[in-house]
């Protein structure tokens, strides 16, 4: 059985779809039509004046981390709410539009998220 060019999925030939010279499964494809943004303004207006906002598992165990630690990186993140990258990287994209978390640097110049908030 073939396989998707970027995750090595085995994937029945008649569900490979072609991009930009590639073969890839529908997930890996459809990634590669829409993908994950963090900074679009318009999805952080929208996201962060709704009223009722409510969290996926996910995105609930990001900020339960968060809270415990004050910031994590992504590699803290993925070890701590068992997600996969993919949906990790969806997850922190809809808290950083609601304006739930932010990214930040610290002083060693390490990506790290923190709570929107917390500004120290």
């Amino acid at each position: 059985m073939p396989a998707c060019e970027k995750c090595q999925s085995d994937t029945p030939q008649d569900e490979l779809r072609e991009h930009t010279g590639l073969m890839l499964c529908e997930d890996c494809y459809m990634d590669a039509l829409s993908p994950t943004r963090t900074c679009d303004p318009w999805a952080t207006y929208t996201a962060s004046r709704l009223t009722n906002q409510e969290l996926s598992p996910g995105q609930e165990s990001i900020l339960l981390l968060l809270k415990k630690k004050g910031q994590a990186s992504v590699q803290e993140l993925l070890e701590g709410t068992g997600l996969e990258f993919r949906q990790l990287e969806k997850e922190i994209a809809a808290l950083r539009h609601m304006e739930l978390i932010r990214g930040a640097l610290t002083p060693e110049k390490e990506k790290v998220f923190k709570l929107f908030d917390d500004r120290s």
